[in-house]
């Protein structure tokens, strides 16, 4: 049997008829079985009904995008077949409900349709709601993966219920593969994967691992709104706080959550909130607020697509600009972006070490593929996440003499003040949104004003020495073109690099980690050393490129890839406009 690289399995219909849950069983076990995942769900902006599709790419090596192409493609409806028919590849099989007299006249060519009664065999099974399963079955027998271990794993998802509801679902399973099995002649079998290797993976979202990270940072409150697609942060945290001591508030709006995330930081507590972009413009007189009063607090932004409202559950990665700039007056915050799953942790842990060493808002930009679409990943390493909480003074303090205070503002060298939580003996200070002297008293004097604002923004020219600001990937030290990403397209720029290196193209590739304060200098010299600079971009704006011009102006023009559908950017995408650059 022919060996192959790997599967990518797409499960498409209505929302409410379980496509999600199917797809979660299928990674479920072959997660256990050591395989590498990367999975996709798009799905539209309501809670039941509208089109939505559960992708799941399968590999026995590490995974950075959910691929290009389909191999087993399972429709409940002819829409599925019609927006996603043309992504199969020759040698598919693409398994429809005849319930709905499937329709597949522009399929690519190569392309197997296999039409089964998926409605009428989970009606014979007991119920409409098994049409997954039946259906999942279907793609096990195709795909050939052990169904003992899919036999297991419906067993243990429907536990609760009664036996008749596990013993209906097997069924369905079974059924689902006999049907296929019956149909074994009429197509080409697919392949195998190599065996996987022993490793120790997790399959997490990036909203998942954004919680862990918190958590593992020492995060012990978090105060959030929901919204999409940041939502499931807060899921996590409430699933998970009560065994660290902590607490999770459901605020009324982003603006309480923000307020109150600024008051449990002001209070000695690691603190965060979670939200998208509609609500991070709603902070952005709160972030003002923790600047001028030099509070510490992260904020996480899972990018969708705006503006407003947008596309709610589609991805883009276009507020950056928002998250730079979005606050009145001199702000000086620091901005981080995980260029993958796996960083997701360790960049947001490393952010509670940035807000109270800079004594500043720290915004975690993730976009929506890396937060709602998990992936499997190495087992993270705890040993790797360090606390350090900056120049905080907790105890032997000089004793204070009435009227004084403690010099919580105090104009450093490196412009980072000492601190101190309220309660500390001899650390009593003033804390306001007002401009104010060494000692919090509001003071509007110029000679003060410009002595504190100096103050704030000198501590941020030392950012890039506490943390790392780019993801490199460079083999070349003179490369045809340098591709710059941020988030999810990082994945995307690594998979189409190596089959461009074996064309003979030089390709550098940098992970933008850092964007406030920008890194200017460790980024310069792969930039000069390129003979073309590829910017790739989820935005319509060309937010990073706007960026790279107005920090590194001499080395411009620089070239864009844009995509701005709601869709990721793919490997495909990213060679074909490398070759049209060079």
């Amino acid at each position: 049997m022919q060996t192959r690289e790997d599967f990518v399995w797409k499960m498409g219909g209505q929302q409410g008829e379980g496509i999600e849950s199917g797809g979660e069983i299928l990674a479920k076990v072959l997660a256990a079985l050591g395989y590498s995942l990367f999975s996709q769900r798009l799905f539209a902006s309501r809670i039941k009904g509208g089109h939505t599709t559960f992708a799941l790419r399968i590999a026995s090596h590490q995974l950075g995008t959910i691929g290009e192409g389909v191999d087993n493609l399972i429709a409940l409806d002819q829409e599925t077949i019609d927006q996603h028919g043309h992504e199969l590849r020759s040698g598919g099989v693409l398994i429809a409900d005849t319930k709905f007299a499937p329709k597949g006249d522009d399929l690519p060519a190569g392309v197997t349709l296999l039409a089964l009664p998926i409605t009428d065999t989970a009606k014979e099974c007991g119920s409409l709601q098994m049409k997954n399963i039946v259906a999942l079955g279907m793609s096990v027998a195709y795909l050939g993966f052990p169904r003992e271990r899919f036999i297991a794993a419906i067993s243990d998802r429907f536990a609760k219920k009664t036996q008749e509801v596990i013993a209906a679902n097997v069924r369905a399973f079974n059924e689902g593969a006999r049907l296929v099995d019956e149909q074994k002649d009429n197509f080409a079998a697919p392949g195998s994967l190599p065996e996987p290797p022993d490793a120790d993976l997790l399959f997490l979202m990036g909203n998942e691992a954004i919680a862990l990270g918190a958590l593992a940072a020492g995060a012990r409150f978090m105060a959030s709104y929901p919204i999409t697609p940041a939502s499931e942060i807060m899921e996590y945290m409430i699933q998970a706080i009560d065994r660290v001591h902590g607490a999770v508030v459901q605020t009324e709006d982003e603006l309480a959550s923000c307020m109150m995330a600024i008051g449990a930081n002001f209070a000695g507590v690691r603190a965060f909130t979670a939200t998208s972009g509609p609500g991070l413009s709603l902070m952005a007189e709160s972030i003002s607020l923790a600047t001028i009063a030099e509070i510490p607090m992260v904020i996480i932004d899972v990018m969708r697509a705006g503006p407003s409202t947008g596309m709610a559950t589609k991805v883009e990665q276009s507020d950056i600009m928002a998250a730079i700039y979005s606050a009145h007056g001199d702000v000086g915050k620091i901005v981080v972006a995980p260029t993958s799953t796996e960083e997701c942790f360790y960049v947001t842990a490393e952010a509670f070490n940035l807000a109270e060493q800079y004594q500043c808002p720290v915004i975690v930009l993730a976009d929506l593929q890396q937060g709602l679409n998990k992936q499997s990943v190495p087992a993270l390493d705890l040993s790797r996440v360090k606390i350090e909480r900056g120049n905080l003074q907790t105890k032997d303090l000089p004793e204070l003499i009435r009227p004084d205070y403690f010099a919580r503002f105090a104009d450093t060298e490196s412009g980072i003040s000492p601190r101190t939580i309220p309660g500390t003996p001899n650390g009593m200070f003033l804390s306001t949104g007002l401009e104010h002297d060494t000692v919090g008293k509001p003071a509007e004097a110029p000679s003060n004003r410009v002595v504190q604002t100096d103050k704030r923004l000198r501590k941020f020219t030392t950012v890039a020495d506490h943390f790392a600001p780019l993801a490199i990937d460079a083999p070349t030290e003179e490369a045809d073109v340098l591709l710059i990403s941020i988030n999810s397209a990082c994945g995307a720029a690594a998979e189409a690099a190596e089959p461009l290196r074996k064309e003979g193209i030089k390709v550098n590739r940098i992970g933008l980690r850092l964007l406030e304060p920008f890194p200017t200098e460790a980024l310069r010299p792969y930039v000069e050393k390129a003979k073309k600079v590829l910017v790739l971009e989820q935005n319509a704006t060309g937010q990073l490129t706007q960026l790279l011009t107005m920090h590194l102006p001499e080395l411009a023009p620089f070239s864009m890839l844009k995509r701005y559908d709601g869709l990721t950017l793919t490997p495909s995408q990213i060679a074909a406009r490398v070759k049209e650059v060079l």
